[in-house]
Order: structure tokens, then C-alpha cells, then sequence
């Protein structure tokens, strides 16, 4: 099958809809179609500035401690209300709903 495309940006665009059975194929471009055939190298990522990192690492180590705080121990948490008992149940309902399909 033959398609016509739009090289847009980098990306093959269809002139027209196309319904694929798989998301990833391969195309044949003819050689005299291509200006030039070079891999260009993926830039390096540049080093952040101090402080730039010394901030990134201080969120890293404020997320890490919220990660491995200890849960609360569920006697001193107060009791749940009547709404939030019935979104539970709805949470409840919605999941064998779906397990049901």
C-alpha cells in the first residue's frame, strides 16, 4: 500500500486518515528522497547551577523522609463521616461494577 505523508517537524504526518493493526511499522523511503543520512549526536545534558542542585537535593530528601515516615497509628485518627463513608461505598460499588464487566 502506498501512502502519501507530510514530513512535519521531524514526524510523518498521513494526508489522510489511516487505521493501523499495530502502532509501530516500518516505511521505505526512496535514497534519492533523503538530503542527507547523519546521526546527530543527542546533546548532553549541561550541569545545573549550585544552588539549582542544592535545592533539587534538599525536595529529594524532603520527599525521601515523607516516603519513610511511619503511617499513623489509626486509634488517634479521628472518625471517618458520613459522606466519607459513602464515597467508600461508592468506591466499593464502581470497583465490582467494573470487575463485572
Amino acid at each position: 500500500m502506498n501512502v502519501q505523508v507530510i514530513w512535519e517537524n521531524g514526524v510523518f504526518r498521513p494526508t489522510l486518515p489511516l487505521a493501523l493493526k499495530h502502532p509501530v511499522i516500518t516505511i521505505q523511503i526512496p535514497d534519492e528522497e533523503v538530503i542527507a543520512h547523519r546521526i546527530e549526536a543527542v546533546p548532553s545534558a549541561r550541569p545545573l547551577p549550585p544552588e539549582a542542585e542544592a535545592y533539587a537535593r534538599a525536595l529529594e530528601e524532603r520527599l525521601d523522609r515523607i516516603r519513610n515516615a511511619p503511617l499513623p497509628d489509626d486509634a488517634n485518627l479521628p472518625p471517618l463521616t458520613q459522606k466519607q463513608l459513602e464515597r467508600m461505598e461508592a468506591f466499593a460499588l464502581r470497583d465490582e461494577l467494573r470487575a463485572g464487566r
